[in-house]
């Protein structure tokens, strides 16, 4: 009896583990004045019961290559811890022309341990400190713990604080208006939020943090408490209004 029991037990943790595998998979054309190609940027995480591994990476296009041949590629892992979500490591590789930098950053508990390569001659003023570091996400795991804060609200509330090596930020969300999204292979039901970037550490004396233009995103809004999966972000510049749009979009 007490075989059978275990055995029962087991099954079950397979089968709720099987039941919340997913992989996002979500590409983006960077466009400014809604014509002009800047960039292609491709997201993805692939979401288990007890763990997580995001992945990202950058290149510019079009005309925008002609003056900045950039290129990057991410990867973070993490834990559910409960509801939450515990990073673990992250690493970044990032081209900028003939330039290059190569960061990692991994975290045990509260402690946080980097390597970058070449190191950044100024870490701001001020820069971030450890406490600061501890408590924030990478940028990576930022999008997913917010997406899934959006999710779980089911509307647009939410803020995570990021690091990203050198600069600690804040991202945060609140709401405009729900709707529906249709563009990029996703046709449902979305939450339209304000989006705000905050710098707060780690960055240079004469950055104008009252600058920072207030953007706006839309969320796909899942079927169930979930992640829910950034649709669309647009940032007006000087030269334009620019956006981040989705190009395609799988769930699996």
């Amino acid at each position: 009896m007490l075989r059978v029991f275990l055995t029962s037990l087991c099954l079950l943790w397979v089968m709720h583990t099987q039941a919340r595998a997913e992989t996002h998979r979500l590409s983006y054309d960077a466009v400014v004045l809604g014509v002009v190609a800047l960039g292609e940027v491709n997201y993805e995480i692939a979401d288990t019961a007890t763990s997580y591994v995001a992945r990202a990476s950058l290149r510019t296009t079009g005309l925008a290559r002609l003056f900045d041949q950039t290129e990057i590629s991410a990867e973070a892992r993490g834990l559910h811890v409960g509801e939450a979500l515990s990073w673990t490591a992250y690493r970044l590789s990032h081209t900028y022309g003939p330039k290059s930098r190569q960061t990692t950053l991994r975290r045990s508990g509260r402690v946080l341990s980097s390597e970058i390569a070449p190191r950044y001659g100024n870490l701001g003023s001020p820069p971030a400190s450890a406490e600061q570091q501890a408590d924030s996400f990478d940028p990576l795991s930022a999008v997913f713990a917010l997406g899934r804060r959006v999710g779980a609200a089911r509307e647009c509330r939410g803020t995570v604080l990021v690091f990203d090596g050198r600069q600690h930020y804040q991202l945060s969300v609140r709401h405009r208006a729900n709707g529906t999204y249709t563009g990029g292979g996703y046709n449902g039901p979305a939450v339209n939020c304000l989006f705000q970037y905050t710098p707060i550490s780690g960055f240079s004396a004469n950055f104008d943090a009252s600058n920072v233009p207030m953007a706006q995103a839309w969320f796909a809004m899942p079927d169930r408490a979930g992640f829910a999966a950034p649709l669309q972000i647009s940032v007006p510049t000087p030269l334009g209004e620019a956006q981040l749009n989705l190009r395609a979009y799988t769930r699996t």
